[in-house]
């Protein structure tokens, strides 16, 4: 069931002759979900030539069925909706899969192995209990898909020894705190408080500043929680008397350069977990009068963020920064070793061929 991968020289053919006429596949449902009949007519050819491997678009018609089957099971019967995505995917698919056979081809050389078990665990977790089932409603055989997986298997593997481990081991002590150093001089964090405001209205001020001394009481005298102020005030309230508005905020979290002068006035002189004396103030929202309590729940100093902080995010920054410049030197290196041609590779992504048809 395994295919066999010889080192060869890879050279792309793109006038090859039509191999077979055309393929249909039917489907019962749009995208939408309407019940309707659709037709996908696929002009296959041979695209390219890998290692001895022929790539025509029927084979990757069948690699984007399975990472169709992944994504989007729920619409596995919709023509339109493979249409949509085969027309989305089909160029990068092709790259993936001519670099995929170099890859085999190293793998081979290197004498990477791969167990049935390893294969047949990520057929099950990826199709299920009942493999064979679920393979023909996206129309693959047993075998194509075991060789699918196995090259997938194949690929992370090769991936994971030339690229990641190289990437990992670059991503030094020294390095990290090299970048932190860097990154520390102009990435400065401000600092941050979080409070609320408790304002109390009445167009009487004496009476607001009177339902103000009773709310700080209940607040720092009684230990009443903030959350239970309105319903503890509305308790003690007449229910017919014009008693003073009292409303509590929510939670701001605010840098410090968005504060108010107002607000940051008082905040400053604050220790957190303490309610400020009532503050009689100006309304931004209308000019009236209220008077204001400030609970400072926390501040959290401005200036460098701590490499404590830090560490881990510049790590695997570094980390995926050296992923990418790895995986491209190897890439480049292999299809220098196999002699891709480029040119002819790039012509055919940028010609005008569909191979697709939706009817």
């Amino acid at each position: 069931m395994k295919s066999s991968y010889m080192t060869k020289k890879i050279s792309f053919i793109l006038a090859f002759s039509l191999m077979m006429s055309a393929i249909s596949l039917q489907a019962e449902t749009s995208l939408l979900g309407n019940s309707q009949e659709g037709c996908i007519t696929v002009h296959n050819r041979i695209l390219a030539k890998a290692n001895g491997k022929a790539i025509s678009v029927v084979d990757i018609m069948k690699k984007m069925d399975m990472l169709f089957y992944r994504q989007f099971p729920q619409f596995t019967s919709s023509a339109q909706a493979r249409y949509q995505f085969y027309q989305a995917n089909w160029k990068h698919v092709l790259t993936e899969m001519i670099d995929k056979e170099l890859l085999m081809a190293d793998a081979e050389e290197s004498k990477l192995q791969i167990s049935a078990g390893d294969v047949r665990q990520e057929m099950e977790s990826l199709f299920g209990p009942n493999i064979i089932a679920n393979l023909d409603k996206i129309g693959l055989t047993f075998d194509e898909a075991y060789d699918m997986v196995f090259a997938d298997i194949t690929i992370r593997r090769m991936m994971y020894f030339r690229v990641q481990l190289k990437a990992i081991s670059q991503a030094t002590p020294q390095k990290i705190r090299e970048f932190y150093d860097e990154f520390s001089k102009t990435n400065v964090r401000d600092n941050q408080w979080i409070y609320n405001v408790i304002t109390i209205r009445h167009r009487d001020q004496s009476k607001a500043a009177e339902m103000a001394n009773r709310v700080h009481g209940l607040l720092t005298i009684d230990n009443i929680a903030l959350a239970d102020l309105p319903a503890k005030i509305a308790d003690n309230s007449p229910a017919k008397a014009k008693a003073p508005t009292v409303v509590v905020s929510e939670e701001f979290h605010t840098n410090e350069k968005e504060l108010s002068d107002s607000f940051k006035s008082t905040l400053v002189t604050m220790t957190p977990g303490s309610y400020s004396i009532p503050i009689s103030q100006k309304s931004r929202s209308d000019n009236s009068s209220v008077v204001r309590i400030f609970f400072l729940k926390n501040m959290t100093p401005g200036g460098a963020v701590p490499f404590s902080e830090l560490e881990a995010k510049i790590k695997a920054k570094l980390i995926e920064n050296g992923i990418e410049v790895e995986s491209k030197a190897y890439i480049s290196k292999l299809r220098l070793h196999f002699d891709v041609q480029e040119e002819q590779l790039q012509e055919l992504l940028s010609s005008d061929f569909q191979p697709f048809e939706l009817k």
